[in-house]
């Protein structure tokens, strides 16, 4: 006889109800899923928004430059002998003329006594011969002398004066052999090591200087000027070398300013630039011969233009682009609002043009408006047409001179 399974009527109801809801639940996704992620509106974000302003912005070039004397002679020695005396320390800033080095002159000495001797005696030679001249020149007249005794006499006065000529020319030889055992500074400027010390034999053919002398005060720096920009440079260079700045590379501040002197007249094929050299007073030697230092050369005169925190423009597709946020929107969280959560405002994607950027902030030529509000942080997170709330009082940048070239740190870099 066939058995059957008993029907189990208490577990039917729970199955029916599973079932039921598993159908609710797909139903109810497929209607959350219209809403975005688990079909609730996202909420306003929390960001930070300044209030665009505008700056005056010169484009500028910014490079490195290196430091380098205006003049630097390496001093050595025209004769040979001995170092007696050293006049300066290392190290010690010296003027032209100035005494640096004495070099034993006892046998210059001498030979300036010997030349200034046979000048006395070829002097005297010629008197002689004059005289002899003149009485023969009467004596002919007369007729005691021949014409011939004459012009000899003649000629033997016109060879004594030549050797006086001889004589003195030897003299002043001499003189300057005695004088090149006094050296002296040939430009005024900064000492620096000692080639040679006190009691060193020295030679006229010697490869080691006795010092080196660099002129620190004006000083250049020298910086290359890239090719597209040189009609710009020159036009500045043409209205008097403009304005340029040298900034401390780790610090960021200003060590001087001064003007473009120098514009070389052909591109360099190595690089694609133009040597340039600026000029600076250098008071109190803040530039020092060998420096490598930040040169910030203003190309034009400076223009208003936004000027917004450097993270606040993004890389777009097809533009740089910043976040605004819809007029009269957002106000900061705590704001006395009806309900207590601060008014919200929209987020609208804006593509810009970049006019130049310099020192964490870029200054725009177009795609802003001066007033609006530009979104400063949570770039990553932000979606067109999102809510946002402001996470504090924005405030505007400082306006009017921040960009113009003389401030230094605040000058705008060419975009």
């Amino acid at each position: 006889m066939t058995k059957f399974a008993p029907f189990i009527r208490t577990g039917g109801a729970p199955a029916l109800s599973l079932a039921f809801a598993f159908l609710l639940t797909a139903c109810s996704g497929g209607e959350e899923g219209k809403n975005g992620a688990g079909g609730r509106k996202r909420p306003p974000q929390l960001v930070a928004a300044q209030v665009a302003a505008m700056a005056d912005f010169a484009p500028t070039l910014v490079a490195l430059g290196t430091v380098s004397p205006s003049q630097s002679v390496a001093v050595r020695p025209r004769a040979d002998g001995e170092i007696v005396g050293i006049a300066f320390r290392e190290g010690d800033n010296v003027r032209a003329g100035q005494l640096l080095f004495r070099i034993d002159a006892r046998q210059a000495r001498a030979a300036v006594a010997q030349a200034e001797g046979e000048l006395k005696g070829a002097i005297a030679a010629e008197r002689r011969a004059t005289l002899d001249y003149e009485r023969a020149e009467k004596l002919v007249e007369k007729g005691f002398v021949s014409a011939a005794a004459r012009d000899l006499a003649r000629a033997n006065a016109w060879s004594a004066r030549s050797q006086i000529e001889t004589n003195r020319a030897l003299l002043q030889s001499a003189q300057v052999q005695l004088s090149f055992l006094t050296v002296k500074a040939p430009i005024s400027g900064r000492t620096g090591e000692l080639g040679f010390r006190l009691g060193a034999n020295v030679r006229q053919g010697d490869a080691t200087p006795l010092v080196t002398i660099n002129q620190i005060s004006p000083i250049h720096v020298r910086f290359l000027v890239p090719a597209a920009n040189v009609q710009q440079a020159r036009a500045v260079m043409a209205a008097g070398g403009g304005q340029v700045i040298v900034r401390d590379r780790q610090a960021g501040t200003t060590l001087a300013t001064g003007r473009l002197v120098f514009l070389d007249n052909n591109v360099d094929p190595g690089n694609g630039g133009v040597a340039a050299r600026a000029e600076f007073r250098n008071d109190g030697d803040v530039l020092w011969p060998g420096a490598i230092v930040e040169v910030l050369f203003p190309l034009g005169a400076p223009v208003q233009h936004i000027v917004l925190p450097e993270g606040a423009v993004q890389t777009g597709r097809d533009a740089p682009f910043v976040w605004t946020v819809a007029a009269g929107g957002p106000k900061p969280p705590g704001a006395k609002d009806p309900d207590s959560k601060g008014m919200g405002g929209k987020l609208e994607m804006r593509n810009v043009e970049v006019a130049g950027r310099l020192d964490g902030k870029v200054y725009l030529a177009s795609g802003v408006k001066p007033g609006e509000q530009v979104v400063v942080d949570a770039l990553a997170r932000l979606k067109e047409g999102d809510s946002v709330r402001l996470k504090g009082p924005s405030k505007p940048q400082v306006a009017g001179n921040a960009g113009r070239p003389q401030m230094g740190p605040q000058t705008g870099s060419a975009g």
